[in-house]
């Protein structure tokens, strides 16, 4: 079933198929489209040797990156490191917050004993 626009288009155009391409078109389009084309340099070669020295260089890199992160790696992760000094952090303010000396928590821990 056709839509309203369809048939207004189909009354307006009619039947006929507006899109036609003129004869003997496709023959030499070719060459045509080769003449209008422009014209561009031969390629050139890029030597071997060039782009063995790049990839050499890129192992290169690689392996000192990766040597040096290997041989310095720290044992801790860096969230532990973080969560220990935070720690540490929190019972120091606790302590001066309390106003507590260190005589009077050694004085404390031999009094436990």
């Amino acid at each position: 079933m056709m839509t309203k626009e369809e048939k207004r288009i189909t009354e307006l155009a009619g039947q006929q198929n507006p899109f036609r391409v003129p004869e003997g078109y496709f023959e030499g389009f070719n060459e045509r489209l080769m003449t209008r084309l422009p014209r561009t340099e031969k390629a050139r070669t890029i030597p071997l040797r060039s782009r063995l020295w790049r990839y050499a260089a890129a192992v290169a890199v690689i392996l000192g990156v990766g040597s040096a992160l290997y041989w310095n790696h720290d044992t801790r992760s860096a969230m532990a490191y973080y969560e220990e000094s935070t720690l540490e952090q929190y019972y120091n303010e606790a302590l001066d917050y309390a106003m507590v000396d260190n005589m009077e928590i050694a004085a404390y821990l031999t009094e436990a004993e």
